[in-house]
């Protein structure tokens, strides 16, 4: 039985999918200012079905250029109503490889402004942006990329890990010592990479 989640099942009418993309982009291409300014961050991700469900799945190579390409239009856009308000502000793509269907765009500012500064560890072997993956997208030369890493973490107390588990997390996963609330509260972590994450920004 073919499963039904996999990216390489056919989906009908692509010119629907392309109106969805349309749609979606125009929805949120202007920045609710009002919104951030009361809550200081926001977001935007690719809430385009039968993409972003529950069970996520990539779309096909073409349909993800045109999704990437309408995120960059939404962070060009918002950048350009930030900039009116003359304070700092944090904006940027966060671009998933592979798991791209997880991409955003992320605006934080004010008592928020470095909320994202450790969202994600730093990767050790850098790579070059895999620009292959996106042909045609005029726009991302505007763009300059940092890698990070796509990683899940588990927590050895608070998500009350069995042996069974930790065994299967210890051939796989980074370990390491964490701690919360201002060092109060010490825990093992394992982190396991998914994959990586290009933070992307305007070129200055």
């Amino acid at each position: 039985m073919a499963n039904p989640f996999s990216n390489k099942k056919k989906i009908r009418n692509w010119k629907r999918q392309v109106r969805k993309i349309s749609t979606w982009k125009d929805t949120f291409i202007n920045l609710d200012l009002e919104y951030l300014i009361k809550n200081e961050r926001t977001h935007v991700k690719i809430w385009i079905d039968p993409w972003y469900r529950l069970i996520r799945r990539n779309p096909p190579k073409w349909l993800r250029s045109l999704m990437l390409e309408s995120l960059c239009e939404i962070y060009l856009n918002w950048k350009e109503q930030l900039d009116d308000l003359c304070e700092p502000y944090y904006l940027k793509i966060w671009l998933y490889d592979p798991n791209f269907i997880n991409s955003e765009v992320v605006v934080a500012l004010r008592g928020s402004l470095n909320f994202y500064d450790r969202t994600f560890n730093k990767a050790v072997s850098l790579k070059e942006f895999p620009r292959e993956k996106y042909q045609n997208i005029r726009v991302l030369g505007k763009f300059e990329w940092e890698q990070y890493l796509d990683e899940e973490f588990y927590f050895l107390t608070i998500d009350k890990l069995t042996e069974t588990e930790i065994d299967k997390l210890e051939g796989k996963a980074i370990v390491g010592e964490v701690t919360f609330n201002n060092g109060s509260i010490r825990d093992t972590c394992f982190r396991i990479k998914k994959g990586n994450v290009w933070v992307g920004s305007m070129k200055e």
